[in-house]
């Protein structure tokens, strides 16, 4: 039955697109696999529209013709035959055609490469020999801790290529079961970082199914849309769009995708969605006497609802170790047996949260697997599969709800700010909506650093500094300080100082806590005692010296930060991920007898994306400098980007302004 549907679908294709692109003679090279010697005039003709660099100064290679068919069976099964025509126009783009690497699940899917053929300028074909195609591990993953079997890659080795070649690949690809029975999800890729002369998805499925749809990111409206009815049992879809300029990449941009012109299609709801997830995980998600007994032990001494959850959520982001093992089928969103889990105490993002929610619903709690994804936006109009990630919710007694990913062993907030904004969708039995996590306010992320200094009658600086934080900047002074030794760590901040205050700068004492730095029940704390021979410059009556403070070599968070200022303006937004702040003071005790002769501006700015205020005041022979800088938005928008720069430029050059002090009676 499959088959008769495939060559349905194969033949339905090649007279859908028999007016297209390329015309007949494109057609009929398409899915021929038979070797050729010599390329159609028709191929020849669209690789020689196509152009050249100097066509296309940015690009290395052109895409001419692209399509994507698609049948989808009634139980969510599909088959794709895919073609495509491209042309290398730099050295560039023959070296990075000089392998095609095709990823794919075994669990999920079969891949038939029809033909691989380098079509050079004489028109000359030489086609790819399946001895050159080989199926390899997929890279990537054993580097994350995922050792699933099932990862696969076809690679296939491509014979010499110069400018000018062009290259068609077809390919067809099989599910072998769907991710979710009877689910029928679709998306296809119009533009691309290379630019795209010609592209369209087709997509066939029975009468009686009908799907949401929509085209993202096409201002000028370049997909065309058709829908036809064939034989009263085939219901197709088609997109076809021409013309798509290589989309340009920005430093600090979110990812490219969420740019992309592209359709996404599905024929179900948020809350089937979500209620489908639920069914196929809950067999899964079933506690036995070991994980009851460890659930009893960590929440022996819970004072509070919050006690037990944190008790039980540090343990499964701590103990239970980040590793991916194939073990059962849909590696890509089915839990593992939370047993087996449990026992085995490792797992990937999936396990870790069912394993979690089990144990937080042992306690007590009502807890849900979440699917989420920290990375790329997802759309709400369309129910397609878009996630990447699994984490929980849990509602405590009084029904307030907390968000827990357990993959993040230094967060003590449980969930790391890089999911504010981001979409989530709660798997239980009555089925949510998709909805986006809050943004919170950026004193909740915030670094605090004081210090208590005092300039002594020769000029040497004294100075205790002490370094807290809250939410993201806590989990940063966690991520940096665990993986240092003491001796690195005073070794990081002296180098620090150093460089950034004074070159004499000398750290006389140095505390990080807690002890381990993991303990996510104590706050960190960074104590540092430095001192700088001859910092103050003394000249005659003139005391003029600087706020180590100001120059925030103490404020890790905003040192990184400096970093994403470089360009004057932006064509995307600045993608920071979370609201994050630092608030800077300094109390400096002075030699007596000093008055204020000048000191630095105050500086008062707010605008959509940032604030910064900066102060300086004398009061009792002691100068206090206050600063503070907030970014209100995880990802800035290119139209408010010139008013964060103004701010974090301003913040960045606090450090040099000059405190001048006159001694009593003196200038």
């Amino acid at each position: 039955m499959k088959s008769s549907a495939f060559f349905t679908l194969i033949l339905i294709s090649a007279l859908l697109l028999f007016s297209g692109c390329g015309g007949k003679s494109l057609v009929i090279d398409r899915w021929s696999p038979e070797p050729i010697v010599k390329a159609s005039p028709g191929i020849m003709a669209l690789l020689e529209e196509a152009g050249a660099r100097r066509d296309w100064p940015n690009a290395h290679t052109v895409s001419v013709f692209e399509t994507d068919s698609t049948f989808f069976y009634p139980d969510g099964n599909q088959v794709s035959a895919m073609y495509s025509l491209s042309k290398i126009i730099t050295m560039k783009g023959a070296k990075d055609y000089s392998t095609i690497p095709i990823g794919y699940d075994t669990q999920q899917m079969t891949v038939d490469i029809i033909y691989v053929r380098v079509i050079y300028p004489d028109s000359t074909v030489v086609s790819v020999s399946d001895s050159d195609i080989t199926d390899e591990t997929l890279e990537g993953f054993a580097e994350m801790d995922i050792y699933w079997s099932n990862l696969r890659q076809k690679v296939i080795h491509m014979p010499e290529l110069e400018v000018g070649c062009g290259i068609e690949l077809a390919v067809v690809m099989e599910t072998v079961q769907p991710m979710l029975e009877g689910m029928m999800d679709y998306r296809a890729g119009f533009q691309s970082t290379e630019p795209v002369l010609h592209s369209e998805a087709i997509l066939v499925l029975p009468v009686s199914e009908e799907m949401t749809w929509r085209v993202y990111n096409d201002p000028e409206n370049k997909v065309s849309f058709n829908e036809e009815i064939i034989d009263d049992s085939l219901r197709i879809y088609r997109w076809t769009g021409n013309g798509f300029q290589m989309a340009i990449t920005e430093e600090g941009m979110p990812p490219i995708g969420d740019f992309l012109t592209k359709v996404l299609a599905s024929n179900t709801t948020w809350e089937e969605y979500s209620r489908k997830v639920y069914e196929l995980s809950a067999p899964n998600m079933v506690a036995d006497d070991a994980i009851r007994e460890k659930v009893a032990e960590l929440t022996k001494d819970a004072e509070s609802d919050m006690d037990s959850i944190r008790a039980i959520a540090y343990y499964a982001s701590q103990d239970v170790r980040y590793i991916g093992l194939s073990l059962g089928a849909k590696e890509g969103i089915t839990p593992h047996d939370v047993r087996e889990t449990f026992k085995a105490q490792c797992g990937v993002c999936k396990d870790k949260s069912a394993l979690l929610a089990v144990m937080l619903q042992e306690a007590g709690f009502e807890a849900y697997i979440a699917l989420s994804n920290p990375l790329n936006h997802v759309y709400k109009e369309v129910a397609a599969n878009q996630f990447n990630h699994m984490i929980v919710v849990v509602y405590d007694r009084s029904g307030s709800e907390h968000w827990i990913d357990p993959t993040d062993p230094v967060c003590m907030d449980m969930l790391p700010a890089y999911h504010m904004n981001k979409a989530v969708l709660v798997c239980n039995e009555t089925g949510s909506d998709l909805r986006y996590l809050p943004v919170l306010p950026p004193e909740t992320q915030e670094g605090n650093i004081s210090a208590d200094s005092r300039i002594l009658d020769d000029g040497t600086y004294k100075s205790e500094v002490s370094i807290t934080g809250k939410g993201i900047y806590d989990e940063i002074l966690r991520l940096i300080f665990q993986q240092m030794e003491p001796t690195q760590q005073r070794r990081f901040w002296t180098d620090m100082i150093k460089k950034q205050v004074h070159p004499s700068a000398r750290i006389t004492d140095l505390s990080v806590k807690p002890d381990p730095i993991k303990n996510l029940w104590e706050p960190v704390e960074v104590k540092i005692t430095y001192e700088i021979p001859d910092y103050a410059i003394v000249a005659g009556d003139y005391l003029l010296v600087k706020s180590p403070i100001a120059t925030g070599a103490f404020d890790i968070m905003g040192l990184v930060l400096s970093q994403t200022t470089a360009l004057t303006e932006r064509d995307f937004p600045l993608n920071i991920q979370f609201t994050v702040g630092s608030v800077l003071t300094e109390k400096t005790t002075l030699p007596g007898g000093y008055d204020a002769k000048s000191l630095p501006e105050t500086v008062n700015i707010s605008n959509p994306a940032a604030s910064f205020t900066m102060d300086y005041r004398l009061e009792d022979n002691i100068v206090t400098y206050k600063s503070s800088f907030m970014i209100k938005k995880p990802s800035i928008p290119a139209d408010e980007y010139p008013g964060y720069r103004s701010a974090a430029k301003k913040s960045g050059s606090a450090g040099q302004g000059m405190i001048i002090l006159t001694k009593e009676g003196g200038a």
